[in-house]
This record gives structure tokens, sequence and C-alpha cells, in this order.
């Protein structure tokens, strides 16, 4: 009997690392995901006085967003 195909990870799963982070765990995240420029512009649009829930919401997508393109690339089952 064959195994079944393997699951692909939940979205929610992968994404779970980065929910409910300060803005400091965020930048820190983004910078390890090959971040470091965007996480330069979002140290200067907080620094210009870009409302911070305005800021946080967009690092997240975009840390959200890396995570997901990271964790798909390393998964050979997406090939």
């Amino acid at each position: 009997m064959s195994e079944p195909p393997p699951t692909s990870p939940d979205p929610d799963e992968l994404l779970r690392e980065a929910r409910g982070m300060s803005i400091d765990g965020l930048l820190a995240l983004l910078e390890q995901l090959d971040g470091a420029q965007e996480s330069a512009v979002v140290r200067g649009a907080l620094a210009a006085g870009v409302p911070a829930a305005v800021v946080i919401e967009e690092l997240q997508r975009e840390v959200e967003r890396r995570l997901m393109r990271s964790r798909r690339f390393y998964d050979e089952r997406e090939w």
C-alpha cells in the first residue's frame, strides 16, 4: 500500500513565527530574511513620523510574504 502524498504545510503555521511580534522583532526577522535594505526603509519611515500602526501593518505583510517564499522555496515537495 502506498503512502498518501505529504500535505502542504498550513500557511498559518508558517506565519505564526511573525505574528504578534513587536516592530523590533519584525525588523530583526526581516533582516534575517535578507531584507536589510527594506528594514532601513522602515526605520526611515518611523523616523519621518509615519504612524507606527501603518508601519507595523506593512512590515508584517512583508515579513509574512518573505516567510512564505522562503519556506516554499526550501520545501522540495513544492518543486
